[in-house]
Order: C-alpha cells, then structure tokens, then sequence
C-alpha cells in the first residue's frame, strides 16, 4: 500500500509540474504580442492550402526531374499532402508573434520541421494588404539552394526541409499584425513532418525518379514526385480542379 501511494504521489507531482510547465510557456508565448495589435489570425482557407502545396510540389518535382542548375535528381521525392494536425500546431505558434522557432512542435507520430518568416513594412496598408503571398515567401526559401553545397548547414536549411525528400506532410499558418516598433508584420510558419534537416544526411537519393525502388508509386498529380497510394495524414485535401 505504501508502494502504491509512492507511486501515486509521484505521478500527481509530475503531472503539476508538466502542467505548471505548459502554463509558464502559454504565458511566455502570449507575452510576445503584448504592445501589438492582432489584425488577422485563425485558420488559412483552403485556396491558400493549396497554394502552399503546388508550390512545394512544384519546386520538389523540379528537383526531382534534375531542373534545378547544379543539384542533382531526385530518386524518391515524396508527393506533399497537406496535415491540418501540424496547420493547428502552426497557426498557434502564428498567431503567438514570436520571432523564434517552436521548439514543442512536435507531434505524437513524428518529429517536425519548421521554416519561419516574417516581413515588415511602415506603410499603412491598403484593402488587400493584410493577404499572405505564400508563393514569393516560399520561393525565398528555395532559393537558398544558391548557397547550397551539400548536407545540412544552417544557412540552408530553409531549402533542405523544403526538398527532404521523406517529408511529405505539411500545415502552415500565418497572423498579420501591427508593431509599433517595426511596423505592418506578416508572419509565416509552416510545419513539416516527419521533420527533414537530420544532420549527417543528405535530403534526397541522387538519380532518376524511381519511385517502386523505395516501394512507392508515382504521383499522378506532379510528374517525377513519388506517392505512398495510402496515406496515414489527418487532414483533408483541397479540391483538386
């Protein structure tokens, strides 16, 4: 009986204190929009999805098809889908204006990338102003790979998560607000899972695209991009039109 009061004792402790832990970080995060005003956040509708996801896909397959001055094809580029589980983790952090990465978001099935952006303007803005330009922020980080050589380097990592090729799910979310001390701030997160950027390794197989030679199939949606046929994603595609 002693044993198991110990044990009970023990486990009620730590839980307070991840609970303790988890609200100490709540109000930190919250803290970073203090003295600025909110004028977009919440979910990113699903036209913008499915800018997020033809850009991706349409940078990898470039990749892949050995389009790209200098880098070599992809053998097995994976198809990006998009994952309303890391969309959520990443409008929290969106909608938090912090400056850094999220070092909690990662999920239960698998460790996640990130890539951050943020840009800022004084001019007051006009009726359209507040709208993300997904298509130019990723394009930014792509083109990293001017600077890129070969593995992981933190002056390229923007480009290396983007083209992992064994990342295949993807959520992002973006917040718009004031800040009186840089001005009008667009902020982008996007989540990638499971997380490229492993030290020590290489963002993709050099060679043709030969998706049966790692047991997938071939998209049908994006020529030279590689698919699982079945996919264990929670989130629900855009229509395809």
């Amino acid at each position: 009986m002693h044993s198991r009061l110990g044990k009970n004792s023990c486990r009620s402790t730590l839980q307070v204190g991840v609970l303790f832990f988890l609200l100490m970080s709540f109000d930190k995060v919250r803290a970073n929009c203090t003295g600025k005003k909110i004028l977009r956040s919440g979910r990113i509708s699903c036209e913008e999805k499915q800018i997020i996801l033809d850009e991706h896909n349409r940078l990898r397959q470039l990749v892949a098809l050995g389009q790209i001055h200098g880098q070599p094809g992809a053998a097995n580029m994976m198809e990006m889908l998009w994952d309303d589980e890391l969309a959520d983790v990443a409008q929290k952090w969106a909608d938090s204006c912090a400056e850094a990465h999220d070092n909690y978001r990662n999920v239960r099935r698998f460790a996640v990338g990130q890539n951050i952006a943020r840009t800022w303007t004084t001019r007051p803005p006009g009726p359209y102003d507040n709208e993300p330009n997904w298509r130019r922020q990723i394009s930014g980080w792509f083109n990293e790979v001017q600077h890129y050589h070969t593995g992981y380097s933190k002056t390229t990592g923007h480009y290396t998560q983007l083209v992992w090729s064994d990342t295949f799910l993807i959520g992002c979310g973006y917040s718009y607000y004031y800040d009186p001390a840089k001005g009008y701030t667009k902020n982008y997160v996007c989540n990638y899972g499971p997380s490229g950027n492993i030290i020590g390794y290489q963002p993709y197989q050099s060679g043709q695209p030969a998706c049966s030679n790692y047991g997938m199939i071939y998209s049908n949606r994006y020529s030279g991009l590689c698919s699982r046929g079945n996919y264990y994603h929670l989130g629900a595609l855009c229509v395809y039109g």
